[in-house]
């Protein structure tokens, strides 16, 4: 052996002893996880997070977390109403709700709460990712690894799959995006109960394994009880039994029974909430409204089998991030692109099957065995989200956060494969993993500049996807409220090249024109909104306030009076109309209408300095 082979091996050595160190990795992983997110702690709420946190009256109060059932009442028509989707699915997702109520409640709507919140989720979720793989190489399939293994610990191992799960930046709209606490906090509790499960089924002593196996049956619950997609994990659990636990077939059906009776929790909470089996469509459907919810099961997952590649795409290339992917919806297995995609992926679940296979066949390669798991682990999680249960938005990307779990396990394990055939250095491979998590780290940052303010977000998807209605309306709308008027008017009519019948865009095109002061342009725009949609509350309080801010009264007043009847829990369209009544001298109308709207909102400053001046006018009056 040469100095330079000397000193190779004595730097090999060091790297790995660090490394087997129990908490470098961790360590690590907290390190990583701060770093790629630190840019994120004053990014403002952003898109739906106005309807489940902004102007959610649900988590005011723990009085609707002890009486769920009372969810179904909010079912007033404002713009700050409680949305249908947050009313379906709140027994089936109350945990992340009651996370959102307990932020509220600590700190009102001050965001960094919620964002320390949220990344610590995110880290713990990357600690289970490594306790879980850390275990599964302790297993006894491992105890046959192939000589020369020993130089790569499996603190290291761990330490890197969980490494790319904390750095990858696709899971940037599960975190920084505070709403999507939906995806990571289930993906916590799911990654939890799994770990208890495993380490359950080890000869423990008798009151620590039972009290270990009770607590993964309850994290199991609440993971149900956070997001949908969680349904799966007795199916992920019986996997990962299969694979990697010792015990009879007996064995496992006698410790798996209780989760499996675990998937009825989902579909009972729909029916009892809407009293029908059937309703779990629509419900979804509702959860994630978008321009696809019209969507027929048969072609929705024939698009997905494209949106799946798009997925793996981004995961191993993340460029070209949206927070709106357009995604042409496919009606036809044989189009060209679906076909391809849909042959791409099963071939590598075939591949999956065969490294399985050969992981029986050769026990010195059980890290094929632990690849096929990670593969499998993809498409099982994935499977509610991209199947036959129509969503709203055909792809998104927090659908990736637990998903992504298995493709850093098998892209590690065939990593490692791939390493020892090649007799890669350790401290070569270490240096390599380095610089990819460094480097997507860096990519995670990027992406977090993006969802700093609503505008940044909204321009980069309507750069990508121009040809989307929502990036160009949701871009016209903050630009109104910054003031930018033209930039908004620009986008409103691009959207409304896009889809001409859309009331809403008209109605926010009205408003846009109202601000520059063409109130002509603005009574049309109305006009159009109330031919499409004649009962729409909007377009008439909006006329209402065109006319009262021409000095036309008696019209407005006339606008307001419609509106309230339809949307009489409105506090704002009380207020306007309390400013019409006064105007014309009917003050005792107008306080009846502030009344009514601080019972409303009884935060309404506004409001409430109207009503003072009202009275004080209205004892003015009376005493002369």
């Amino acid at each position: 052996m040469t100095f330079c082979q000397q000193d190779c091996a004595l730097i090999d050595g060091s790297m790995m002893t660090l490394l087997r160190k129990p908490y470098v990795m961790p360590i690590l992983i907290v390190l990583v996880g701060i770093a790629a997110y630190a840019n994120t702690f004053t990014v403002p709420f952003q898109f739906d997070d106005d309807a489940y946190i902004v102007n959610n009256p649900i988590i005011r109060s723990f009085h609707y977390f002890l009486a769920p059932g009372d969810v179904a009442d909010l079912t007033e028509q404002t713009p700050t109403a409680v949305p249908p989707a947050l009313r379906y699915a709140f027994t089936t997702r109350i945990v992340t709700y009651l996370s959102f109520a307990a932020n509220y409640h600590l700190h009102g709507l001050n965001v960094t709460g919620y964002h320390i919140v949220n990344l610590a989720i995110h880290i713990l979720s990357a600690m289970l990712v490594y306790l879980l793989v850390m275990t599964t190489l302790r297993t006894g399939h491992f105890k046959g690894r192939a000589a020369g293994n020993e130089t790569f610990p499996d603190e290291f191992i761990a330490g890197v799959v969980a490494l790319l799960f904390v750095s990858h930046p696709i899971q940037t709209q599960a975190v920084t995006y505070i709403s999507q606490r939906f995806a990571s906090l289930a993906a916590l509790f799911f990654l939890a109960a799994l770990l208890l499960y495993v380490r359950s089924v080890p000869a423990l002593p008798g009151p620590l394994r039972k009290a270990t196996y009770g607590a993964s049956l309850l994290l199991t619950v609440a993971a149900m009880l956070t997001k949908e997609f969680t349904i799966v994990l007795p199916v992920v659990a019986a996997l990962y039994d299969t694979l990697f636990l010792p015990g009879s077939r007996g064995d496992r059906i006698r410790r798996l029974a209780p989760f499996a009776a675990t998937l009825v929790i989902i579909p009972a909470l729909v029916f009892l909430q809407q009293g029908s089996l059937t309703a779990l469509d629509s419900t979804m459907r509702t959860i994630t409204a978008a321009d696809a919810s019209s969507i027929s099961r048969t072609d929705y997952l024939v698009t997905q089998f494209r949106v799946i590649v798009l997925y793996l795409r981004l995961l191993f290339v993340p460029l070209g991030q949206n927070v709106d992917h357009d995604v042409p919806v496919h009606t036809s297995l044989f189009d060209p692109p679906v076909l391809f995609s849909f042959l791409l992926l099963i071939a590598i679940v075939a591949g999956a099957v065969r490294m399985f296979i050969v992981s029986r066949r050769n026990k010195g390669l059980p890290e094929l065995r632990l690849a096929s798991f990670g593969i499998f682990w993809f498409f099982i999680t994935l499977s509610v989200e991209s199947s036959i249960i129509p969503l709203g938005e055909l792809a998104a990307e927090y659908r990736l956060y637990l998903p992504s779990v298995g493709i850093s396990i098998a892209v590690v394990s065939l990593g490692l494969i791939a390493a020892r055939k090649f007799s890669l250095r350790p401290a070569l491979l270490a240096g390599l993993c380095a610089l990819v998590v460094m480097a997507l780290s860096l990519a995670t940052v990027l992406r977090n500049t993006v969802w700093a303010s609503e505008t940044a977000l909204w321009e980069d998807a309507a750069r990508k996807s121009p040809a989307l209605v929502r990036p160009h309306q949701n871009l016209g709308l903050y630009y109104s409220m910054q003031g930018r008027l033209e930039d908004a008017r620009r986008e409103l009519l691009a959207a409304l090249a896009l889809a001409p019948g859309n009331a809403e865009l008209h109605n926010n095109l009205g408003v846009v024109y109202r601000k520059l002061g063409a109130y002509d342009l603005a009574v049309g725009e109305y006009t159009t909104v109330l031919k499409l949609s004649p009962d729409d509350a909007m377009a008439r309080y909006n006329l209402g306030n065109l006319y009262l801010a021409q000095g036309n009264i008696p019209a407005a007043i006339r606008a307001y009076e419609t509106a309230v009847k339809l949307i009489p829990d409105y506090d704002e369209v009380h207020n306007n109309l309390g400013i019409a009544y006064q105007k014309s001298g009917r003050i005792n109308d107008a306080i009846r209408e502030f009344s009514r709207a601080l019972q409303i909102n009884p935060h309404n400053a506004h409001v409430r300095r109207n009503l003072e001046e009202a009275v004080r006018r209205s004892n003015v009056s009376k005493r002369h």
